[in-house]
């Protein structure tokens, strides 16, 4: 049906008229009797042809369950779900958490100085390179002895009602 030689096909073309049948046959409703008939298809003059079935013959078709559509609640597909009516009116509101400055003052003292001896030593070593050794050393003992001191105020063990998800 197609032209071997690739040229576009001239308006006489037995292609056309094909393709115009086709269009007519897929354009009309089969159910509706103003529609024109296609060759082959049973009319009341041609109740059949050789080889088609007859009208009678075709069982009608069976009107679908409504029942059918409808699902099982045990199959519940993810956009069925409905959320429970939230109690909670009120957002979440966390207290107020201590100043800075209260509680033990040698925990305090602990964590500056762990944290503030090895911040002093990278800052010598940028601005002043031929400070004296005793300042070096004992920056670095100031910043053992605090993470010794913090390490050794850890629990030792764990409480048996609780799971950690408060600090």
């Amino acid at each position: 049906m197609t032209n071997p030689f690739h040229e576009p096909a001239e308006s006489g073309d037995s292609d056309d008229s094909v393709w115009e049948d086709l269009v007519r046959r897929l354009e009309a409703d089969p159910t509706d009797p103003r529609s024109p008939a296609t060759p082959g298809s049973p009319t009341p003059e041609n109740p059949g042809t050789p080889g088609a079935p007859d009208a009678s013959s075709v069982p009608a078709p069976r009107p679908v369950d409504p029942q059918l559509f409808r699902m099982h609640p045990a199959l519940t597909g993810p956009r069925d779900y409905e959320a429970p009516e939230d109690t909670d009116d009120g957002e979440f509101i966390p207290e107020d958490p201590p100043a800075l400055g209260s509680g033990n003052p040698l925990l305090n003292l602990a964590w500056v100085c762990a944290a503030g001896a090895p911040i002093a030593l990278v800052l010598l070593t940028i601005f002043w390179r031929r400070a004296p050794a005793p300042l070096w050393v004992g920056l670095v003992a100031i910043a053992v002895a605090a993470a010794i001191f913090l390490f050794a105020r850890l629990p030792r063990h764990r409480h048996d009602g609780d799971d950690g998800a408060r600090v």
